[in-house]
């Protein structure tokens, strides 16, 4: 059996699959789920799996990335898993170092850094300004206070962290509703302060856009989520995830103005319902911009909608 299991959910993409079979640590298969790609995609997958014995690929119908990511783990034979996105590239050496920094320290979670490239410009702003090792509920708490991000993807986790927890289907946002679960089950989380990743953005890609209500509501979902669980298990960093629940759902009815959401849909209710109940526990910690949107949504509507408006058409305000 494989050690690693890398699972890369494919849609519309025909790139990027030679960084990770390029890898100085051999001893993983490399999952490809052809999520009904209309494109050719799924051919090439099974080229690859042709040419590499540790590829192995999965076709179903479109589900979204989520589900693709469910598919894989379920699929999955490794004691690790890991996640790629089937738009970034990975460095040779990434899981080989990884996995070295898992099995020295005794790991349940490794967590990598990031380059993010925009326009063939690459940018690394580290975490921590060193190589960190979190035990228990310290590892958790950096997740949901923001200091470590969310994302599955520069991350391995082995199998027992992930348990039954699965991807919420069909929401955009996944990884906060779900990285914080992984690393709440984990004995030993590890951060390496080394960019192995890159995270390429486009203006293309599914969270590209601000004012896109759908996604920025699932982003709100998943916070919100986020602030029941550290109530639930009475984690110190409860009003730090009120805050960033807080401005998420100030970004998301900004995104409802913007398209002109039913103020009648349950969605819209939900928002405005929660920024009720938790804005005035928060005013004091918000700055600049989210503290203008906060006074506008509790005084003036209209200069929130304008703000949206003129925001949506690109207008710095």
């Amino acid at each position: 059996m494989p050690r690693l299991s890398v699972i890369v959910p494919v849609y519309k993409v025909e790139k990027y699959v030679d960084s990770i079979l390029n890898q100085t640590f051999t001893d993983f298969e490399l999952i490809l789920v052809d999520d009904g790609s209309p494109d050719k995609c799924g051919e090439i997958c099974d080229e690859y799996a042709k040419k590499d014995a540790r590829v192995r690929v999965i076709h179903k119908e479109n589900g979204g990335l989520s589900d693709a990511r469910n598919f894989g783990i379920d699929a999955a034979k490794g004691e690790i898993i890991g996640f790629v996105d089937s738009d970034d590239i990975i460095d040779a050496s990434m899981y080989g170092d990884m996995i070295g920094y898992m099995d020295e320290h005794d790991l349940d979670v490794v967590c990598a850094d990031t380059y993010v490239v925009r326009n063939d410009k690459k940018k690394f702003n580290p975490r921590y300004n060193k190589d960190m090792i979190f035990e228990g509920r310290n590892a958790v708490k950096e997740i949901l206070d923001g200091t470590l991000d969310n994302a599955a993807w520069n991350k391995i986790y082995k199998r027992s962290v992930i348990g039954d927890v699965r991807y919420p289907k069909g929401q955009i946002y996944e990884d906060v509703a779900t990285t914080y679960k992984f690393v709440f089950a984990a004995k030993r989380t590890g951060y390496l302060c080394r960019p192995f990743y890159y995270y390429f953005k486009r203006k293309g890609s599914i969270v590209a856009s601000s004012f896109n209500s759908k996604s920025r509501y699932d982003c709100f979902k998943g916070y919100k989520e986020r602030l029941e669980f550290s109530i639930k298990e009475n984690l110190d960093c409860v009003e730090m995830c009120r805050a960033l629940a807080v401005e998420t759902a100030l970004a998301t009815l900004t995104a409802f103005y913007a398209n002109k959401e039913d103020e009648d849909s349950d969605r819209y209710k939900d928002v405005v319902s929660f920024l009720n109940v938790n804005s005035a526990k928060v005013k004091m910690n918000l700055k600049g911009k989210k503290k203008f949107l906060l006074w506008s949504f509790s005084n003036c509507r209209i200069i929130h909608e304008i703000y949206a408006f003129l925001s949506a058409m690109g207008k710095r305000i």
